[in-house]
């Protein structure tokens, strides 16, 4: 979720750019008459750089289709990612878990219980273990050590 926001925070500020660019490469300060946005000349630097005035809009066009684009594809991951069902949607399987792999992480679990803490280290590996079982017993885990975290039972961070 955090890689969507920014995604659309970098696709804001660049829209905010090409706007800024867009307004004063079409607007002359020099004639108050002229409302932004309104085509002109373009100045001396930038006819010299060897772009024209209707570039930006070019440009702009061009940046529009990128960040859209960049967003729907994002926002499709995202759903993707944040949907439970996804993957029997994509036409994955699900994974079946074994029962010496069930057992073994639920041993894990147990013992950092009994060791009444867990690092973060720790817990990022049992965390990744969890992940690899089926979407049950993932939720049996998780609920176990949750439950442990909530009574106090075990300090540690999620």
């Amino acid at each position: 979720m955090k890689a969507i926001a920014l995604i659309v925070t970098f696709a804001f500020g660049l829209g905010l750019g090409a706007l800024g660019a867009a307004v004063r490469l079409s607007s002359n300060p020099a004639d108050p008459g002229n409302a932004p946005g309104v085509a002109t000349a373009a100045p001396a630097g930038a006819v010299a750089a060897g772009t024209s005035a209707s570039r930006p809009c070019a440009d702009e066009a061009l940046l529009r289709r990128v960040v859209r684009d960049e967003l729907m594809a994002a926002a499709a991951a995202g759903m993707a990612q944040d949907s439970p069902g996804a993957a029997a949607a994509v036409g994955a399987p699900a994974p079946v878990s074994s029962a010496e792999q069930i057992e073994h992480i639920n041993r894990r679990v147990d013992d950092h219980i009994r060791a009444g803490v867990i690092s973060e280290s720790e817990m990022a590996r049992l965390q990744s273990e969890i992940a690899t079982l089926d979407p049950a017993a993932r939720r049996a885990a998780m609920q176990r050590l949750v439950r442990a975290m909530n009574s106090g039972a075990l300090d540690g961070r999620l």
